[in-house]
């Protein structure tokens, strides 16, 4: 008869483990050993396991967790284990060092037993508990998120959400190093960006074909808007437990949003159990950066846990001149003193010192324009003595959540935030004429522009969730405020600059600039926007899930210009709505169909004295997702019609009319999934048939949206080889398709590129690892244009991190 080997040292035949396992809490039967856990009581616990065979690798795993584990080692003979690195509870663990293997955890009474997921025997002697679900706003393993709160403000399960959204996990922002949002982002389905030398400077995006940033309500922390300019600064992708994409319409949770949708970084939370690491980076461009991460309770407190992350990078850039030095602290602490409260602390203080890429006109750009003269992609248009970005973020909030009873709860956000800006740059005179003569005469006309820019934002959210049920029907409801106190004041002088010889730049030129209040194209703009909200999630029968809401909106607009004090105001009022339903199948299918709504008012500052409604947009998608039961597998498909009404166009005498409007319609599919314990695979394809359908310009009337192409697709697959016998080393591999695109006022549309990314990891022991990282693999050179003027892609570049966790 075969016997189990089990880590506490006791032998056990299988009827025995049987018999006892399943009646061992009926009969209140007492053994020598430690209980585990229900899966609802587990705690997660930070893990570093060395790979090796998969036996050793499961012993060690149950001793660190203090359960006991039944099973036959020679069935594992042949099978290697990944180890196991990162947070989590029981089931999750087994769960993931399982996967692939055949094998699962199964538990009973008192302990678990390893069983094939066929064998009747052992099924029928034990209970089966399933892994903890994870928490929208802390860490998951892998590159599979299974919820989210961005789409709907609740706990939701991604397959009950009727509406496109892709997230981005931590372990996916690690594996590729990214140091932008833009590259955290790279690999998602329906955005486009710029590259990162613009990246560093400022967080832009188009979703769908339309804009989504800060100054278009698109960009987010925790839930609430960050940033209402621009130029405020960028999101540190390190700071971020995940990133979570909504795309399309979806104002009725955010108020004025692009309809293109938003971008929303959650910030990495305090654990409740330790966790430290300390990273040191060196690569291309004299780069050098050190990072730490810690978390864990408060030594002496059971209810008080913090998190301490904290950046620092010194680094050059491609382009001369140009540096890119940062320093990130986020400091979090978290009240737990029951079950029932939380009250979170959450902030973050960077400070920024870089100098602005000016974009080239496409006329001087290397491959593009035509001209006698052109500007190489390293080439520096500035003047060193003068140009200079520093910018200066922080924030400082909190979240509070009290559950008054299991089904009534009480959640309410609110976050300070200001800026402060200094930035001094020379451009390209951008008249035609200036162009020209400088393309022809190799004659740089140039012009600085000088600004001083100060923002703040009080946000803040306060909502009601009830469940309740009637029948075979489950509600989910959602009453809420929000609110966004904004102002945002800024100088602005532009003038003209010594002109630069592109033969040899000849720097070193005086830039005088000239501040009289006069001269001054800056303004104080105040921004008060209410709103209220409601939505019902409705499930009925396990089966079908009906998702409504709305929303009233008041914004408020007022404006002083520096250079003669004149005033502009403007007021709006909008009320958006949604509707969605989705039906979950048995097999995992979960097919869905929605309509959405987006506003946003028009800038006062664009208008000075007149009064438009504000733009409009409306969406209809019908997508479908597949993820079988206990899988770590999401693939997504959905198609849509996206119309953005009321958009501000010139007339041919350049007065403005509101009767722009652009459509985009497409087709997004994207795969997520750890296949096998060792293979986890993201892959996207995207269609975008993005254009402007009515403008007051008969010429601009069919013009594909800038920077949007018509075809894009990624793939990024990370593998383990511990089945070639070298279980310590992890390889990655991406390519990124970017099909032709149209820049307003060119004629050529710009050609398609392919992008090669590459990673090698390599487990020293239980706390070492060196990664290397490789974006744009191949060197491939390319220019995004968009608006007439370009910036040049991203050349190779190379970074290896030395990482100590414990």
């Amino acid at each position: 008869m075969r016997t189990f080997a089990a880590p506490f040292g006791y032998a056990v035949t299988p009827l025995a483990l049987a018999v006892h396992l399943t009646f061992a809490g009926l009969l209140g039967s007492v053994v020598a050993m430690p209980a585990p856990a229900h899966a609802a009581e587990q705690a997660q616990t930070h893990y570093d396991i060395p790979a090796g065979p998969l036996a050793d690798v499961l012993n060690r795993f149950a001793q660190q967790a203090g359960v006991p584990l039944a099973f036959e080692p020679q069935r594992l003979a042949d099978l290697q284990s990944a180890g196991l690195h990162g947070q989590y509870d029981i089931d999750s663990g087994f769960a993931t060092l399982l996967r692939g293997s055949g094998y699962s955890a199964r538990m009973g009474s008192n302990g678990y037993v390893l069983v094939r997921q066929s064998d009747s025997l052992e099924l029928s002697a034990t209970t089966v508990i399933g892994a903890n679900e994870e928490h929208p706003n802390e860490y998951v393993a892998g590159y599979v998120a299974k919820r989210n709160m961005s789409a709907t403000k609740t706990d939701t399960p991604i397959t009950e959400t009727p509406q496109s959204i892709s997230v981005v996990t931590n372990d996916e922002i690690r594996d590729r190093q990214a140091e932008t949002l833009s590259q955290a982002l790279s690999y998602t389905p329906g955005l486009t960006s710029s590259p990162t030398n613009f990246n560093r400077t400022a967080d832009r995006f188009r979703i769908r074909g339309f804009e989504v940033e800060s100054a278009t309500g698109g960009s987010l922390r925790d839930g609430l808007r960050l940033q209402n300019n621009s130029y405020d600064g960028i999101q540190e992708p390190y700071g971020l437990e995940r990133v979570e994409v909504i795309r399309g319409a979806a104002s009725v949770l955010y108020g004025q949003l692009s309809p293109g949708g938003m971008i929303n970084g959650v910030s990495k939370r305090p654990t409740e159990t330790p966790f430290h690491e300390l990273n040191l980076h060196v690569g291309s461009h004299d780069r050098k950066q050190l990072s730490a991460d810690f978390s864990g309770p408060l030594a002496g407190s059971d209810t008080l846990s913090y998190r301490l992350t904290l950046l620092s990078r010194n680094s050059d850039t491609q382009q001369d001149h140009i540096n890119d030095d940062r320093f990130y602290i986020a400091p979090a602490l978290t009240w737990r003193p029951n079950e029932d409260t939380s009250l979170t602390l959450l902030s973050f203080y960077q400070k920024t010192d870089t100098r602005f890429p000016a974009p080239l006109p496409y006329q001087l750009v290397k491959g593009v324009g035509d001209g006698a003269f052109k500007i190489g992609r390293h080439d520096f248009i500035g003047e060193p003595d003068y140009d200079d970005m520093n910018g200066e973020m922080s924030t400082l909030g909190y979240e509070f959540q009290h559950h008054f009873t299991e089904n009534f709860t009480l959640n309410h956000k609110l976050r300070y935030y200001e800026t402060d800006v200094k930035w001094s740059y020379l451009q390209i005179q951008p008249s035609p004429a200036a162009i020209n003569f400088s393309a022809n005469t190799g004659t740089l006309l140039r012009r600085y522009s000088d600004r001083h820019e100060r923002a703040r934002t009080w946000a803040s959210d306060t909502n009601i969730e009830s469940k309740w049920q009637l029948g075979n029907v489950e509600h989910t409801m959602l009453v809420g405020f929000d609110g966004y106190d904004t102002s945002y004041d800024s100088h602005n002088f532009r003038g003209n600059a010594p002109s630069l010889d592109l033969t040899h730049y000849n720097y070193g030129q005086p830039v005088v600039v000239n501040k009289d209040r006069s001269q001054d194209r800056g303004s104080q703009l105040d921004t008060l926007q209410k709103g209220v909200y409601f939505q019902d999630q409705i499930k009925f029968n396990d089966k079908w899930i009906l998702v409504l809401g709305g929303r009233h909106d008041w914004a408020d607009q007022q404006q002083t210009a520096h250079s003669n004090d004149a005033k502009a105001s403007q007021s709006d009022e909008a009320t958006t709505y949604r509707a969605g339903l989705v039906y979950l199948a048995d097999n995992g299918l979960a097919p869905y169909i929605s309509y959405s709504e987006s506003f946003f008012p028009v800038s006062v500052a664009e208008v000075t004295g007149q009064s438009f409604a504000p733009t409009e947009g409306k969406q209809y998608e019908v997508g479908v997702r597949y993820q079988p039961k206990d899988s770590n597998l999401l693939l997504s498909a959905a198609i849509y019609e996206l119309t953005q009404t009321n958009v501000l166009t010139l007339d041919s005498n350049d007065d403005p009319r509101q009767t722009g409007e652009v459509r985009s319609r497409g087709l997004e599919l994207e795969a997520r999934a750890d296949v096998t314990q060792a293979l986890s695979v993201i892959a996207s394809y995207t269609y975008t048939d993005a254009r402007t359908t009515k403008s007051a310009i008969a010429t601009e009337v069919d013009q594909r949206t800038d920077d949007t192409p018509y075809h894009q697709a990624a793939l990024w697959s990370s593998y383990d080889l511990v089945n070639w016998g070298m279980p310590q080393l992890t390889v990655g591999l991406g390519v990124r398709y970017m099909g032709t695109t149209q820049a307003s006022l060119m004629e050529s549309a710009m050609p398609a590129y392919t992008l090669f990314d590459a990673m090698a990891r390599y487990q020293i022991d239980d706390h070492w690892d060196l990664t290397v990282n490789a974006s744009n693999l191949t060197d491939k050179r390319y220019t995004q244009c968009g608006f007439s003027t370009c910036h040049y892609g991203d050349e190779r570049q190379v970074v290896s991190t030395v990482s100590y966790r414990w």
